[in-house]
């Protein structure tokens, strides 16, 4: 142990702790203050609780004896113990209300039928908690009508849910992963390296609430659900139809989402959750936040329904003309190719003005933003391989638009044809190093990595370029 043992009343509980613990218990902390084994002695028993915050939690894996455990990484304990071990009964107990006598069904407490969707069950979920409220409810029925929508909305877990009650030898799924704090009750091994607990008595997880914009087109749509995903901020709501009135999307609408501008609005409560996964031989633990069902606002903006109209079109104009676009890739995959020349064969082709030169290479990750900015400044334009070249007065810069790449900017040479036909043989890795002078002789100015906030960069390539930004964008 890392302290000695004290008092109960002499020690400073968490929050929800106290409950649990009688002036005669012996209280230990296990490193951090909210880390704290409670021994409960009696004339016929010894019994400890303990609370800890835990990590991620694993799959469930069976012991010696056969009864499976689920075990937990403690990061706040100091020294021991090093791990939680929590029986899958215990999980089945808890979280979704079998092993009790007699169980509880989960869809009995939101008073949906089993075949329920999504959106009934949100409906449902809605309708029984207005009902709680207005029969001023305990707050702990609240609390488990509000579980069993959390669990039934998320799809391994319904499915999780569903192979328990029709078979109890399922390992159950501890809910979003882990990353909170539990009170739980069983022994300490006696090396003091593990906590083997039998019973959950209360879990929090760690939660957020925050107001978050997503782009449709990073969303993932499926049969009954829309899963958005935010890589940068390591978010994932999943969204149903009652939350997306009017959108009436398909599997289709994966193959053309790339050509969506538009946004939504969400409101959330986000639990913290992980799993590890294999990476150049080593498993890393890759954390996320997960919006609650239970907590989701969301605002859909106006001109969503324009802007699936405009999506469709370029994806159906681009199958229409597909040898000519792909004529014009394997003519920018050798050399640069003037934004002009592209628009020329487009209107020989007698092509919709909704086609733009810039579609022939734009890739699903590419961001409007960072193009247009550099577009609307530019005396003209060239496509090349899966990037743009844009010709500004003193400058040419060369860009990628999306996450993870630079903006390059160079001096604006004399002779545009010999700067083009040198930068085409060259890669980036290459001017960055500056290679043999490639990049002396390219005229190389500097580079710009890409920023957070969108005005920032935007700031310092006009800095480049020997401009400035205008004062309301440099600072939004």
């Amino acid at each position: 142990m890392d302290r000695a043992a004290t008092e109960a009343n002499r020690v400073d509980l968490p929050a929800g702790l106290a409950r649990w613990v009688r002036p005669e218990d012996e209280v230990r902390v296990m490193g951090a203050q909210s880390e704290i084994l409670i021994r409960r002695q009696g004339p016929q028993f010894q019994k400890q609780l303990l609370h800890v915050t835990i990590g991620h939690v694993a799959q469930p894996k069976p012991a010696k004896g056969g009864e499976l455990f689920i075990r937990a990484e403690l990061p706040n304990c100091a020294g021991k113990p090093k791990a939680l071990f929590i029986s899958g009964s215990a999980i089945r107990r808890y979280f979704y209300l079998l092993d009790l006598d007699p169980p509880q069904s989960l869809y009995c407490i939101l008073r949906a039928p089993e075949a329920a969707s999504l959106s009934q069950l949100r409906l449902a979920w809605r309708t029984r908690s207005l009902e709680l409220k207005v029969q001023d409810a305990d707050a702990r029925e609240l609390a488990s009508a509000e579980r069993a929508f959390n669990l039934l909305a998320h799809s391994d877990l319904r499915s999780c849910y569903d192979a328990l009650c029709a078979d109890e030898d399922v390992p159950p799924l501890f809910p979003y992963g882990g990353f909170g704090s539990i009170v739980v009750e069983g022994r300490l091994a006696d090396d003091e390296e593990a906590f083997f607990s039998e019973r959950i008595l209360a879990y929090k997880p760690e939660m957020t609430t925050r107001r978050v914009s997503l782009l449709l087109r990073r969303c993932d749509f499926f049969a009954d659900r829309v899963i958005c995903r935010d890589p940068r901020r390591k978010l994932e709501v999943w969204l149903d139809v009652s939350l997306l009135p009017g959108l009436d999307w398909d599997l289709t609408w994966n193959h053309w989402k790339h050509w969506l501008q538009s946004r939504i609005e969400v409101e959330a409560t986000f639990v913290h959750t992980g799993k590890y996964r294999l990476a150049e031989g080593e498993w890393v633990l890759h954390k996320w936040r997960a919006a609650l069902p239970s907590r989701l606002q969301v605002r859909v903006l106006a001109g969503l329904a324009d802007d699936v109209r405009q999506a469709r079109s370029i994806h159906a104009l681009l199958g229409e003309h597909a040898e000519l676009i792909r004529h014009i890739r394997a003519q920018c995959e050798k050399a640069p190719l003037e934004a002009r020349q592209v628009q020329a064969w487009f209107d020989e082709a007698q092509a919709s003005t909704n086609l733009k030169a810039q579609h022939v290479n734009w890739r699903t990750d590419y961001e409007p933003y960072y193009f247009e900015q550099l577009r609307m400044r530019s005396r003209t334009w060239f496509l090349f391989r899966d990037e743009y070249l844009f010709v500004w007065e003193n400058v040419v810069v060369a860009e990628i638009p999306a996450f993870g790449y630079a903006t390059y900017a160079f001096a604006r040479p004399v002779d545009m044809n010999s700067f083009l036909g040198r930068y085409a043989t060259l890669d980036r890795n290459r001017i960055r190093r500056n290679n043999d002078n490639q990049a002396t002789a390219l005229g190389f100015v500097g580079r710009v990595v890409r920023a957070k906030r969108k005005a920032r960069w935007l700031s310092d390539v006009l800095k480049l370029a020997g401009g400035k930004a205008d004062y309301v964008e440099s600072l939004a």
